[in-house]
């Protein structure tokens, strides 16, 4: 009975999972919570928004976002019936990968048949892996089958619960594919003009305050999950330096490459998120003691 009724559904149970910003165009549902690198088929830019090897951490993705990545985000969906909310949940960084054979150099990706998703699939295909994409419900399966060989999905807090550990022995963990994947908040356009400016100004306060105690619940339920994939027996172990350092090799490539004939507006995304992490890190650097 109140002016703003929400009534949240689960991915997949209206639309195809991942599919769901096509279905707010069409008005099949009027909001998503979602990841912008699903949409890379519309957009190049959608893959620096998303999991963006070398990119933005988890503690600086809000601050860009919300001093420039939401407008960024609402001129590359002009045309669609769809709008970004500022307010983007930044998600810790993701396990590099789970398999069931131990990552030790360079040359073990090559033919690795890996599910990934973003610019961080095209970026992994050019050091050799074989990669595929599939939901994060088929994931399970296809490794217990032998589908593929590893797969990425999210942070140890996400991927417990999905029981990832009963099909995958070891888990590498590195900042370098997924330093975070921020999932952003997509409304109807046109129901959003339609809104008053205190409820425009409801859900904007209510998707950033949520964002925050997202970001804090899954950063300490993401401690808790470490201890639960050992005691399980797992391998937890760092990348080796080797793959680290072909990775961050490969992206900046990638990148370079993408920006000399991208559009204006890639160039200009990727511009301001270099010009950020460069400032953010020397910040970072300033003010934090050395161990």
């Amino acid at each position: 009975g109140g002016r703003l009724v929400f009534t949240p559904f689960t991915g997949g149970s209206i639309v195809a999972a991942t599919k769901e910003m096509d279905a707010i165009d069409l008005g099949t549902v009027d909001g998503t919570f979602t990841c912008t690198m699903y949409n890379l088929d519309k957009w190049p830019e959608a893959g620096l928004f998303s999991a963006r090897p070398t990119g933005l951490t988890a503690e600086a993705a809000p601050i860009w976002f919300d001093a420039w990545g939401t407008d960024f985000a609402n001129r590359m969906l002009e045309g669609y019936d769809v709008v970004a909310i500022r307010g983007v949940t930044p998600q810790p960084a993701e396990i590099w990968c789970h398999s069931n054979k131990e990552l030790k150099s360079v040359a073990d990706i090559k033919g690795l048949k890996m599910r990934t998703a973003g610019d961080g699939g095209e970026i992994l295909t050019r050091m050799g892996a074989s990669v595929v994409f599939m939901p994060g419900g088929e994931l399970y399966e296809s490794m217990q089958r032998g589908v593929i060989d590893a797969f990425e999905y999210s942070n140890p807090a996400v991927d417990w619960p999905m029981a990832f550990h009963e099909v995958a022995k070891f888990q590498a963990f590195s900042a370098t594919r997924a330093p975070s994947d921020p999932l952003v908040f997509y409304l109807k356009k046109s129901k959003w003009d339609k809104l008053s400016d205190d409820l425009k100004a409801i859900i904007e306060n209510c998707c950033q305050s949520t964002t925050r105690q997202h970001q804090t619940t899954i950063d300490a339920t993401v401690l808790e999950a470490y201890g639960m994939f050992r005691d399980y027996g797992n391998t937890l172990y760092h990348l080796p330096a080797d793959i680290e350092a072909e990775i961050t090799r490969v992206a900046t490539q990638f990148y370079d490459e993408r920006a000399a004939t991208a559009s204006p507006l890639y160039k200009e995304i990727l511009a301001s998120q270099c010009e950020f992490i460069k400032n953010y890190n020397q910040m970072m650097g300033l003010v934090t003691p050395l161990a």
